[in-house]
C-alpha cells in the first residue's frame, strides 16, 4: 500500500498543475535509504530510532523467488503533526479519531523490480516521552476507507491491524513498541480517542476567489498527537466525528494562480459548529513555518 496518486507539483507560477499534498510533501523528511544483504540477519536503525530487523531469505520478488541479490529498503519517519501533515497521513480511522505514537513506511527493491516479504519484519518504535498512554496503543496499517463520507479524492485511511495492544520493551536502555509486520506498507501505533460526545465541525472560506488550483484543510489538536484531514465541498471543508471539548488549532490552505493563501483559527473547545474564515496570501516559506509552528503549539 503506498499513498494515493498525485499530480505531480509544478512551481507556484506553473498555474493548473500545482498541488498542494505533493508541494508539502517536498518538505518532508527525506526518505532514508539502506543496502543490505538479503541471505543475513540484519537490524536497520531510522534517524528517528525506529529498529527493523530482517531475517535471512525475506525478500520475493514478483514471480515469488527468493531474493538473494543486494536489496535497497527505503524507510520513512513521522512521529510529529508536522510531519503527518506534510506527508498527508492524517489520524484518523474510518473517521474515527486516532492519537499516534509514530508512523513509518517500509519499502523493498532491487534493480530488478519492487519486493515483497515472505517473512515477517521484527519492528521495535521508540516510545517518546510525548506518549500520553503508550499501554493503550495497537498497531493500525495503511489502507483506504470505505465510509467516507464526502468525494474529496483522498482515500487513505488506517485500518486497525490488531485488536491486540502493542508490547512495551526496553532495549539498549529505552522503550520500544515492539511488533511485527508482514507486508511493506504504512504502518502506524495508535489509539483511539475516546469521547462521549462527537460532532461535525465545518468551515467557509470567506474570499472572492472563483477558482481554486487546489485546497487543503487540516484540525491540528494541542494536547494530543492527532491531525484531522477535512473534506472539501466547494468553499467549504468539514469533519466528522470529532470529539468534543478538545482544542485544536485550523488551518486552510488554498492556491490560485500562482498564489498561495492561508486562513488560520484557534479552536478552544470542539463542538457543531461552521466557522467562517477570511484567507490571506502568505508566502511558501511562511506557511511551512506557520504549520511547523502551529504543530508545536507556539
Amino acid at each position: 500500500m503506498t499513498l494515493p496518486t498525485k499530480v505531480p507539483a509544478h512551481s507556484l507560477q506553473g498555474g493548473q498543475g500545482f498541488a498542494f499534498q505533493s508541494f508539502l510533501e517536498a518538505h518532508a523528511l527525506p526518505t532514508q535509504s539502506f543496502v543490505v544483504n538479503p541471505s543475513r540477519r540484519t537490524t536497520v536503525v531510522g534517524k528517528l530510532g525506529t529498529r527493523l530487523t530482517f531475517f535471512p531469505n525475506s525478500f520475493i520478488d514478483s514471480a515469488g523467488q527468493v531474493v538473494t541479490d543486494a536489496v535497497t529498503l527505503k524507510l520513512r519517519e513521522a512521529f510529529s503533526k508536522d510531519e503527518m501533515i506534510f506527508t498527508g497521513l492524517p489520524t484518523t480511522s474510518e473517521d474515527r479519531l486516532l492519537e499516534s505514537a509514530g508512523q513509518f513506511q517500509l519499502q523493498a527493491s532491487t534493480e530488478a523490480g519492487e519486493l515483497s516479504l515472505c517473512k515477517s519484519v521484527n519492528v521495535e518504535l521508540p516510545i517518546r516521552e510525548e506518549v500520553n498512554n503508550p499501554v493503550a496503543m495497537r498497531l493500525f496499517r495503511g489502507s483506504s476507507s470505505s465510509t467516507r463520507a464526502y468525494r474529496s479524492g483522498f482515500n487513505f485511511d488506517w485500518e486497525l491491524a490488531s485488536d491486540q495492544h502493542l508490547n512495551l520493551v526496553k532495549n539498549i536502555g529505552k522503550r520500544y513498541f515492539n511488533f511485527s509486520i508482514d507486508h511493506l506498507n504504512w504502518w502506524n501505533c495508535d489509539c483511539f480517542v475516546k469521547a462521549r460526545q462527537k460532532v461535525m465541525l465545518s468551515v467557509k472560506m470567506q474570499t472572492v476567489i472563483e477558482a481554486f488550483e487546489d485546497r487543503l484543510a487540516f484540525l491540528v489538536f494541542r494536547d494530543i498527537n492527532a491531525v484531522v484531514r477535512m473534506y472539501p465541498t466547494g468553499r467549504r471543508f468539514s469533519a466528522i466525528n470529532i470529539p468534543t471539548q478538545l482544542t485544536a488549532t485550523l488551518l486552510v490552505m488554498t492556491s490560485a494562480k500562482g498564489q498561495l493563501y492561508l486562513g488560520e483559527a484557534d479552536i478552544l473547545r470542539t463542538s457543531n459548529r461552521m466557522l467562517r474564515l477570511p484567507i490571506q496570501p502568505i508566502a511558501e516559506h511562511d506557511l511551512i513555518r506557520k504549520i511547523r509552528q502551529v504543530a508545536k503549539g507556539t
